[in-house]
């Protein structure tokens, strides 16, 4: 179970980072005037990738809540540093994801509710931005922790 947790996480994963680049890229686009303001590929992509948010948070919980199990079934006294440093790159991996959620949540509300098509693209741009930013860190991380 916790295998296939962990695939559909990284999958979701890959799936998402392709969806929030293109909407930053067409995002940069639209400021620069180049595409014009469309429901389908600014609204409703950007509703498909907060959705996609979402279910890396369930997953994530998931994983977090079978690893952390799994870890203290095996913690003793010798292997106790391995454990912490683990939890904490968990902690800081939760907090990264929680603020991408928040952006991209943010980035959909401005493209929603703006009047104008080039405050939309700026909105889109700036916090699906530092949404891709906050995932690529996380990312970065985990092939830091494990390399």
């Amino acid at each position: 179970m916790y295998s296939a947790i962990l695939v559909s996480h990284i999958i979701i994963s890959i799936l998402l980072i392709l969806l929030v680049l293109y909407i930053v890229i067409r995002s940069f686009f639209g400021v620069i005037g180049k595409v014009s303001f469309s429901k389908f590929q600014d609204i409703q992509l950007s509703v498909v990738a907060v959705i996609f948010l979402y279910l890396e948070l369930i997953l994530g919980i998931l994983l977090y809540a079978i690893y952390i199990n799994k870890l203290e079934t095996l913690i003793t006294q010798a292997n106790a540093n391995a454990y912490f440093s683990a939890r904490f790159w968990a902690v800081e991996h939760a907090i990264l994801m929680f603020f991408a959620i928040i952006f991209g949540h943010l980035g959909l509300v401005y493209a929603k509710n703006l009047s104008e098509d080039k405050q939309k693209f700026q909105k889109n741009l700036l916090y699906f931005g530092l949404s891709s930013v906050l995932i690529f860190i996380s990312i970065t991380m985990n092939m830091l922790r494990n390399a």
